[in-house]
């Protein structure tokens, strides 16, 4: 799903780094974590195994949440984090 901005290339455009081309854009989601829209530049690969079934699963989280280990906070009752 396209979006129209991201938040993180918003942040740099402030501070006269980053500028997001038109196939990040295309590229990018509004990250499950955080709800914000994020660039396919910006995006990276969490994984995680479920309790319930124990198998392995993985999704696009933006980078922010990953630097910061916000998405260990996503649903943690029902996963187990692998990265």
């Amino acid at each position: 799903m396209a979006i129209k901005f991201c938040h993180i290339c918003n942040k740099e455009d402030r501070y006269g780094h980053g500028h997001t081309s038109s196939r990040a854009l295309a590229s990018g989601i509004v990250c499950p974590v955080c709800f914000q829209p994020s660039c396919g530049n910006h995006l990276g690969t969490v994984r995680w195994r479920w309790r319930s079934s124990g198998e392995v699963d993985s999704a696009q989280v933006c980078k922010e949440c990953i630097r910061s280990y916000k998405h260990r906070d996503w649903d943690r009752y029902s996963r187990d984090w692998i990265t």
